[in-house]
């Protein structure tokens, strides 16, 4: 919460510099919080309607920022979860803000959200997103996917320009947690992704076993590029690829063509090669079903479904296959929903245990990360004071220094310059050091009201900056 700090009178002049003698404010604090729903808490009609599409993710991102407690966001939406992660000014007002927005795009009543959502806020929410990049709060416990998917989505927030210092940092931490979990752990070892899931329950209604059979993949994204590269894994006889966007398609058709035989359909084809198809893999990320009951019908009207059902394997949220497919005879829909029900494999509870005990001891340094960012916006401030001090004293003797050579001036460059860091370079390290203890925040508003600080043109930083990086960001990301 900011503080508002009044400047005593006898202030508006000091060292010929002026004081202004409106009230001043200590930066915010920094909050963070996540808000979201998954497939524990809720159910696929909900989800389907908070996920965020691809295409809608930009405007998403920044309306969430145009929100008045709001400084920075990221919109994690995935077939498992549709989470925000926001930097806040201010905790209460922004988590209200958050789960309004959450609510309005699920068109559900704020209320009615609070039986099936989560929130979590500064170490607790930064745990949940590094268990969340780990797979540890996934339906396949350790799949490698959701890894992929929280760094594309901080990639996308950065170059929307909705998350800056604070979420780059916690985000970049994420995926290296992620890699870190996977490298020294048990965890995920030989685990399934969810194309691996779905396939294995798609085996369960087959007659010919997934080798036998012939597949369509409608959607030629990450999910139908992963789907393609299990199925050419498999041996499997022949690929049909359609996509809304021919081009993708024939990109990924080619990368299948040597190991499998590979067609690309057109819109036109499309109703032929379900009639041929025995699995049917759905991905794209269309908000409405690309597959609908009468679609399908029309694909099964006349094929022997005992010898040959066919079986439309839905990993899209939002759905792709109209649920009213399931009631055609001789159709089997295998969605997401159904998903939740098949029993987790690859995780032991002490590959488990040793994976949250890395999370937290990540998360112990980005909470002291956070302490000592916190801290910077007044050493920044006061390190601004006190050179317009020293300006301002040398333009005063400007007159009686006009007689000294360039050598003289540089000295007395120097030694003025010297001076103020002296001067500063104690009170620097105590508050940081307070920082660190969790004890800054009386410190930093002592500082604000006693120098008359205000707040310098560069208001939050960036890595890089001679007082915000030194020692405070450590490792970055290694892509």
């Amino acid at each position: 919460m900011a503080t508002t700090v009044a400047v005593p009178d006898g202030m508006r002049r000091r060292n010929g510099v002026s004081v202004s003698r409106a009230p001043q404010k200590v930066p915010p604090l920094m909050s963070l919080l996540v808000v979201g729903c998954n497939h524990r808490s809720a159910d696929l009609a909900l989800l389907e309607r908070l996920a965020v599409p691809a295409e809608e993710l930009p405007k998403a991102v920044r309306g969430l920022t145009q929100l008045e407690h709001v400084l920075e966001a990221v919109v994690v939406s995935t077939c498992n979860r549709v989470e925000v992660y926001a930097h806040v000014t201010r905790f209460h007002p922004g988590l209200q803000e958050v789960r309004g927005w959450l609510a309005e795009r699920g068109d559900i009543h704020p209320q009615d959200l609070d039986e099936v959502h989560y929130s979590y806020h500064d170490d607790r929410a930064a745990a949940h997103l590094f268990g969340v990049a780990a797979g540890l709060d996934s339906l396949v416990v350790g799949e490698r996917q959701i890894g992929v998917q929280v760094k594309h989505a901080m990639e996308l927030s950065r170059r929307e320009g909705t998350s800056r210092r604070v979420l780059q940092r916690l985000f970049r931490q994420a995926v290296r947690v992620g890699r870190r979990i996977r490298r020294e752990t048990e965890v995920g070892r030989g685990a399934s992704s969810m194309v691996e899931l779905g396939l294995d329950a798609v085996d369960g209604h087959l007659t010919t076993g997934l080798a036998g059979a012939r597949y369509t993949i409608v959607g030629a994204g990450k999910m139908g590029a992963l789907s393609a590269e299990r199925l050419a894994g498999l041996g499997v006889a022949h690929v049909d690829v359609w996509n809304r966007s021919a081009d993708k398609a024939d990109r990924l058709a080619g990368r299948l063509a040597t190991r499998v035989p590979c067609t690309v359909v057109d819109d036109g084809g499309l109703a032929a090669s379900l009639a041929d198809a025995d699995v049917v893999v759905c991905t794209t990320g269309a908000a409405t079903p690309v597959i609908d009951a009468g679609f399908v019908a029309e694909a099964v009207a006349g094929r022997d479904t005992a010898e040959r059902p066919l079986v439309l394997l839905d990993l899209a949220v939002p759905r792709n296959v109209d649920p009213a497919c399931a009631g055609i005879a001789g159709v089997h829909v295998v969605d997401v929903s159904s998903l939740q029900h098949v029993v987790e494999r690859g995780e032991t509870a002490d590959a488990l245990g040793e994976a949250r005990a890395i999370v937290e001891s990540e998360v112990d340094q980005f909470v002291a990360w956070t302490r000592t960012a916190e801290v910077e916006p007044t050493i920044r401030a006061l390190r601004h004071r006190a050179e317009a001090v020293r300006r301002a004293e040398l333009d005063r003797m400007a007159t009686k220094l006009a007689a000294l050579g360039e050598r003289e001036r540089g000295a007395v460059e120097a030694v003025t310059r010297g001076i103020v860091n002296t001067l500063l370079h104690d009170p620097t390290v105590r508050l940081k050091q307070l920082a660190d203890a969790d004890g800054a925040e009386p410190h930093v508003e002592a500082v604000w009201e006693l120098f008359g600080l205000t707040d310098p043109a560069d208001p939050v930083g960036e890595p890089g900056d001679d007082v915000a990086s030194r020692g405070a960001d450590g490792p970055t990301d290694e892509a």
